[in-house]
């Protein structure tokens, strides 16, 4: 315990917190994804749901809220777990690997759309959330993922810096988390849903 009366939980040594952050990384899909369904079915809209999508199968019923909750239940948990362990006593190194779950999550997919525009030319060419709500409220394509970019990318900084006290470490801790969670949505969404949800 510290002068300022804040209980640090011991970090793991090695992989252990990267163990951690890929628990957080595989749940961070389903429940996601439950975001999008809740708000779907608040709406009194049925919705297809595996653990890489939730969405009618009517595309004419898709709603920018419903589209939009997924990125704002990241967004939530991101805030919240990085609020716990910046601000609160009992401080755990587990939150922020779950913050940066959460952030990496988005962030991910943002980079792999802003890849995608730069080489089809349209934001919607990937089908992700956040162009699809941007496009139903008849905003350009791209406008909700600028918009969140800014407090995930915020976030995941000033969690990671607060752990990682040089830039050179923050960047390699950053850069492994993103592709272990770009490694964990490959899995999900091309061998994990396929096989748990085939239509055979």
């Amino acid at each position: 315990m510290g002068d300022d009366c804040t209980v640090h939980t011991a970090e793991p040594r090695g992989a252990g917190a990267l163990a951690v952050f890929l628990v957080f990384a595989l749940l961070m899909f389903p429940a996601h994804e439950m975001a999008h369904y809740i708000t779907y079915r608040a709406l009194g809209i049925h919705v297809q749901m595996t653990l890489n999508t939730a969405s009618p199968s009517d595309r004419a019923l898709r709603r920018p809220i419903a589209e939009l909750a997924g990125p704002l239940f990241n967004l939530g948990v991101a805030a919240l777990s990085a609020v716990l362990f910046l601000k609160t006593s009992a401080r755990g190194w587990w939150q922020r690997e779950l913050s940066l779950a959460a952030c990496l999550m988005r962030l991910d997919i943002y980079a792999l759309i802003l890849l995608a525009t730069l080489i089809t030319g349209s934001g919607m060419s990937l089908g992700n959330d956040e162009p699809i709500a941007a496009r139903l409220w008849g905003l350009p394509s791209l406008t909700l993922v600028f918009v969140l970019l800014v407090p995930f990318l915020w976030i995941a900084v000033t969690v990671a810096r607060s752990s990682w006290r040089t830039w050179s470490s923050l960047g390699a801790q950053f850069i492994v988390r993103a592709i272990i969670m770009f490694a964990v949505g490959v899995l999900v969404g091309n061998v994990l849903d396929p096989w748990l949800f085939s239509r055979h």
